[in-house]
């Protein structure tokens, strides 16, 4: 800044009013849009002349007095133009403290194809020297009109240097809808690098942009193909890198042409509604010839979701207010899903999703957690996909706004859960010629050329109904891609995926209600011999016990009404085994116990009820032979037989937990009492456990033998009574090796409590430096574990990093480092930064 000039002009401008001049344009006859330039850009808006409407209003200071500043102010501008065959605006303005409004009128149907650029201006007439008041840019990019058939544009020996940009801009043929270009390069030594980029704007959409990056290290010739939309203007940008070829003399020559396909459809998004009836779809070839070969797959499955909870409040910070006062408030809706398997997902909100600025909704965030509380995915206006293990999720999302009435309408926010399909579970739904062609299985349709005017119909037909993913609940939507168009310079690959061709659209097919099974409602034949009063009390007994697990047990009330209720059951059905475990399995979701040890002996008894009900001879005998898949009753007493077996082993399980649990807290009475009389008892060692206050000391053993009997105690289910047994018998290594295989294992995510029986488990061997490290459960749970190992110690013992990791904390991964220097030194350090 030129400080002298600039005080001249101040003191100049002292007795000129402070205002700023707001200018705002829109076309003649037309309120909406409003903008601050011009800007031609279709072909149709340049090829005739056209009437704008600019607004100019003075924005005085705020605390402007009306007497003094605004009612004498008064201006006359006189009005210029760069250049008026093209823009032509009136000679003067008078403009007062109310604004004014004047016409311009634009004619560009004489420019050339390319950017042009030009300014109206405005300047005192009083008072030249203060330069333009206000400018008006009038931008122009007059596009090539493409007149060939069939549609080629191209674009010879252009030269290039480091740094040097080509831009061309064609008005893309009705009716096209993918380009396939060739760049061919000559005249160069070295190797070069260039960058290619088209745009394309749509109303109401985001700019249609393609762009690649592409290496010639010899003269050669490349081809690529990308979609474009029909009768809008099409930006090419050419550029070679700055940095490429700038050791050479030589200039690079490129040809580069572009010849337009395209099918015109009447349906660009096809929405199978689950019935039987195919889609008709009319397509037709606007341009010139082109071979229509349909293909459409479905590899992608999006369940809906209602939120279980949803949470209005206001934010309580002053950061959370607007300048107008009006506090903004946030919605928090929690969702809940399940995942029989692992899969790629992501979440899907269509009112949301992919909007920044054209929503009215200021903000967007979702966090997903399984039922450790680990977070595994978290995104905003554009999820991403995660893979996530099989188990349970919570998903929560949040939004923000001003309106409270806008978020009471979002509570009951559809969310989809988009999960990607496998390779062999995706579905390739198949094109017809005629419509009844799915039904019929016959006239199935291939491929077939389109000549331009004549329009040809194919129908796409419905998926198989067995190929659906057998997670799919009704309502759920399987979405795919969509193509038409045989691409001519394109692999096989293209061909076959409508996601790699430069032209595809979105499909999609609604999961219709599942079929109803035709032996469903029959009657079986031992159920036949039945009469009805015996199958009425049947179906009595069976809602009692399904009413039994609907009751709460949150107060005492609460509490005393299901014990009468379970007393009048059992009166009714004494030996009867679901109600018993229906009832084990009451009192094990019980939270608020007030006396550990009474309710431990109350679940042992319910256990024991059980494991007498069930008669475990005639259960050993069942299973000892294979039954017959194709006889009914045979499978109705197998399935039966099953469940019987689950439960026995549930009952056997739970009351491990609880005769441990007893041995645990009556020895921790015991130790405190002794500790407070000053005295300590020495415990018994070896191999067999040290007998517990309360409880006899085989019953334990003898519980364990019998539920090896039944099941796989190695299995997640059921490996934590084993890892108790391992620990009482003070086999730690066994206990933390079984327990490692247990977290480690991919069936369903590692709960907490595991973690923690580990963090115990190291504590009772004796690795304390271990639990230095890792205080928390949550840092065991990350599984993500950073260690300082020294170099001579491995040397010695012969072990690796990894070898040392696996033995003492199972399965990677790992973070590790190998130091060389002496440990003591390191030891030393650590404890003083401690304090140890």
């Amino acid at each position: 800044m030129q400080v002298d000039k600039a005080y001249e002009y101040i003191k100049l401008s002292q007795n000129i009013p402070c205002v700023w001049y707001q200018v705002t344009i829109s076309q003649s006859g037309k309120s909406t849009p409003t903008s601050r330039g011009i800007y031609l850009r279709e072909a149709g808006s340049c090829a005739r002349s056209a009437e704008w409407t600019v607004q100019i209003e003075p924005n005085f200071h705020e605390d402007a007095n009306n007497l003094e500043e605004l009612v004498p102010f008064e201006e006359c501008i006189q009005l210029h133009s760069t250049d008026k065959a093209v823009v032509r605006p009136p000679e003067y303005l008078l403009l007062t403290h109310n604004g004014r409004t004047f016409n311009i009128v634009v004619d560009p149907s004489n420019l050339s194809s390319g950017l042009h650029y030009y300014e109206v201006y405005g300047v005192d007439c009083k008072s030249p020297w203060r330069g333009p008041l206000f400018r008006i840019p009038v931008t122009i990019t007059k596009p090539a009109v493409v007149v060939s058939r069939p549609p080629v544009v191209t674009y010879s020996k252009m030269s290039f240097q480091p740094g040097h940009i080509e831009r061309r801009y064609v008005e893309v043929p009705f009716g096209a809808t993918w380009v396939e270009a060739t760049m061919r390069t000559s005249e160069f030594d070295t190797t070069r690098r260039f960058f290619l980029d088209t745009v394309q704007l749509c109303p109401l959409q985001r700019p249609i942009k393609w762009e690649s990056v592409v290496t010639f290290s010899s003269p050669a010739a490349k081809s690529f193909a990308f979609s474009v939309v029909g009768g809008h203007t099409m930006e090419l940008a050419v550029a070679q890198f700055w940095s490429s070829g700038i050791g050479s003399n030589e200039a690079t020559i490129v040809d580069f042409e572009m010849v337009f396909h395209g099918i015109d459809i009447n349906k660009e998004e096809v929405i199978l509604d689950g019935s039987e009836a195919p889609v008709r779809i009319d397509a037709e070839a606007l341009l010139a010839s082109e071979q229509l070969a349909p293909v459409a797959t479905l590899n992608k499955l999006r369940v809906p979701y209602r939120p279980v909870e949803a949470k209005l409040r206001a934010l309580p910070s002053a950061r959370d207010k607007l300048p107008s006062g009006k506090q903004i408030l946030a919605l928090t809706l929690t969702y809940k899903f399940k995942l029989e398997d692992g899969a790629e997902l992501k979440p899907y909100i269509p009112l949301l999703n992919n909007r920044i600025y054209d929503t009215k909704f200021e903000s967007q965030f979702y966090m997903i957690w399984d039922m450790n509380k680990r977070v595994h995915a978290m995104g905003d206006v554009y999820p991403k996909s995660s893979k996530l293990p099989k188990g349970e999720y919570t998903l929560q999302l949040y939004l923000r706004h001003d309106n409270v009435h806008y978020l009471e309408k979002m509570k009951q926010l559809v969310l989809f859960i988009e999960r990607n399909l496998e390779e062999k579970d995706a579905m390739r739904l198949s094109f017809f010629s005629q419509p009844d062609g799915p039904v019929m299985g016959n006239g199935s349709y291939d491929s077939s050329v389109l000549t331009p005017g004549k329009k040809e119909a194919i129908y796409l037909g419905p998926p198989n109904k067995d190929k659906i993913p057998k997670n799919s609940q009704p309502g759920s939507v399987l979405v795919g891609a969509i193509s038409y168009g045989k691409v001519s310079n394109a692999g096989q690959d293209i061909g076959n995926s409508p996601t790699k061709n430069p032209a595809s659209y979105q499909i999609s097919y609604i999961v219709p209600p599942n079929k109803v099974e035709e032996e469903k409602g029959k009657v079986s034949s031992s159920r036949c011999t039945k009469s009805v009063s015996e199958r009425l009390q049947e179906e009595v007994r069976d809602a009692k016990i399904k009413f039994l697990g609907t009751l709460k047990q949150g107060n005492d009330e609460e509490k005393l009404e299901w014990k009468d209720l379970v007393t009048q059951l059992k009166s009714e059905y004494p030996k009867h085994t679901p109600l018993l475990a229906k009832i084990l399995e009451s009192l094990l979701a019980q939270s608020d116990v007030k006396d550990e040890i009474h309710h431990k002996k109350k679940i042992i008894d319910a256990a024991d009820e059980v494991i007498d009900s069930i008669d475990r001879d005639e259960l050993g005998k069942y299973f000892a032979f294979k039954s017959d898949p194709d006889d009914e009753d045979a499978e109705n007493i197998k399935k039966k037989m099953e469940t019987t077996r689950d439960q026995l082993a549930e009952a056997l399980y739970q009351k491990g937990l609880a005769v441990a649990e007893i041995e645990f807290v009556s020895e921790e009475k015991a130790s405190a009492e002794a500790t407070a009389e000053g005295s300590q008892d020495v415990a018994a060692s070896g191999d067999e456990p040290v007998q517990k206050p309360g409880v006899l000391p085989n019953l334990f053993e003898e519980n364990f033998g019998e539920l090896k009997k039944w099941v796989d105690v190695k299995s997640s289910k059921y490996g934590t009574l084993l890892v108790i047994r391992e620990q009482r018998h003070g086999r730690l290594g066994t206990a933390l090796k079984v327990l490692n295989d247990m977290i480690q294992e991919d069936v369903d995510p590692p709960k907490k409590k595991l973690f923690e029986l580990k963090l115990t488990l190291l504590k009772e061997i004796g690795w304390i430096h271990l639990l230095s490290c890792f205080g928390s459960s949550s840092i065991f749970y990350a599984r993500f574990v950073f260690l300082v190992l020294h170099s001579d110690h491995l040397r010695r013992h012969h072990r690796t990093p990894t070898h040392v990791l696996r033995a003492t904390l199972g399965a990677p991964p790992y973070f590790y480092i190998v130091l060389e220097r002496p440990f003591d030194l390191w030891r030393e350090e650590w404890t003083t930064q401690r304090g140890l």
